[in-house]
């Protein structure tokens, strides 16, 4: 990651604490080096550069200054006197350039490894998922920025879809509404602050019930996608269900029990692919993928990639197989493993967040697999960011959800 900064020299010229400044900001060395042979002719330049080097360093990270302070980055020399970054007393793998004309000092960092101590995860290859972010207009309103439709819940299962919706919020979605059996939609109203909710028809077992497809349908007519299946459970009436949404023209995203259903009705996706009237989102966990393709789960771990592939292509669906290294298929053959997220992210409601956040960028106008391949790396990165401040045990969904807004401003400031 690349952190650049420009700073005036004349603001350390007359500034008129700048003793203070320099003992809260420097460090002993730092200062030894401004009176240096090699500095002091230049005493103002040479603190404006380290000054701009700090802060250079600091976007680099893509958060600024955060839990730590401007003095744990020391800006040193070796004996050629070329620059080089101490954090926290350890000398780390970061490249930095320091350059002044008579007005203005120039620094830029790059940062070639995770750093400790910083909060921040690296990841090789981070700008190309800075050219997938969707952008945003100056005069953009809620409804520029996706509209999401949420479809699950049932009798012990209404968080899954609420999961999904604070996913999808998180992500930027401008309008979340989340649908749910009539039973469940005063838990959603509970949980939700910001989703809107919609009570639907249900069966006598409080499951969804095939009543509510014309419910479904209508706010789908307002919506840019669904996301079906959080917490859905399984009934007679689903295969009718999602035969029917699949024929619509509202693009889909599948989880969970909704799965589970076409894998037992797997017509449902041919008669999709024949189809083609919406771009179709699928994102299971090995157990889920072997119920998919009727091979053993050691079978689907063996060959992640190729199974996620075929499986894309022969149904006409973005595959996203989740678990370590998350692959992420088109039907077109494209194909991309991710590299963000760790073991501290195994705990339930991971995924429903995940189907939300795909929904969400979907809705905010990228195609399916650009879609599928940022919200894995997105999902990951969040996970990452939950685990460098709570560690690796304990960390909860929701704790995932906060952290989606700064995976997103990281990936943004890679670009």
């Amino acid at each position: 990651m690349i952190g650049i900064d420009v700073i005036e020299i004349s603001r350390f010229r007359d500034m008129k604490n700048l003793e203070v400044f320099i003992r809260r900001v420097f460090t002993d060395g730092e200062t030894e080096y401004f009176t240096s042979k090699a500095a002091a002719k230049k005493f103002y330049e040479s603190v404006a550069g380290h000054f701009a080097a700090k802060e250079a360093f600091s976007k680099a990270l893509g958060t600024g200054v955060r839990n730590f302070d401007m003095a744990d980055i020391e800006i040193c020399h070796d004996e050629l006197g070329m620059p080089y970054i101490k954090f926290g007393g350890v000398r780390i793998n970061a490249s930095v350039s320091i350059s002044h004309s008579d007005t203005v000092a120039v620094a830029a960092v790059y940062i070639s490894e995770n750093i400790p101590g910083t909060g921040l995860p690296f990841y090789e290859g981070i700008d190309y998922y800075a050219r997938l972010m969707p952008r945003r207009a100056p005069e953009a309103n809620k409804g520029d920025c996706g509209k999401v439709m949420i479809v699950g819940g049932s009798p012990g299962m209404s968080g899954a879809p609420c999961l999904a919706a604070l996913g999808a919020l998180r992500c930027g979605s401008g309008l979340v509404t989340v649908g749910t059996p009539k039973s469940q939609q005063p838990i959603a109203a509970v949980k939700l602050t910001e989703a809107m909710t919609a009570p639907l028809p249900e069966l006598s077992d409080g499951t969804l019930s095939l009543d509510a497809l014309g419910e479904i349908k209508s706010c789908l007519s307002r919506a840019d996608v669904c996301v079906f299946g959080p917490g859905l459970s399984r009934n007679a009436d689903m295969p009718k269900l999602i035969d029917s949404l699949l024929g619509g023209s509202t693009d889909m995203v599948l989880d969970a029990d909704a799965l589970n259903v076409i894998s037992e009705n797997l017509d449902i996706l041919r008669k999709h692919k024949n189809r083609m009237s919406c771009s179709v989102v699928i994102t299971p966990h090995p157990g889920e993928m072997s119920r998919l393709t009727g091979e053993p789960i050691e079978a689907v771990q063996n060959d992640r990639s190729g199974v996620a592939a075929e499986f894309a292509k022969e149904y006409g669906v973005t595959v996203v197989l989740k678990g370590k290294d998350t692959v992420i298929a088109s039907p077109s053959g494209k194909l991309r493993v991710n590299n963000s997220g760790s073991e501290a992210m195994a705990s339930g409601g991971m995924g429903d967040a995940l189907s939300g956040i795909i929904g969400s960028l979907m809705g905010q106008g990228l195609e399916s697999f650009d879609a599928a391949v940022l919200g894995a790396f997105v999902h990951g990165a969040a996970g990452d960011l939950a685990r460098c401040d709570i560690g690796d045990r304990g960390i909860l969904a929701t704790d995932l959800c906060e952290r989606i807004p700064k995976a997103l401003r990281m990936i943004s400031n890679a670009e």
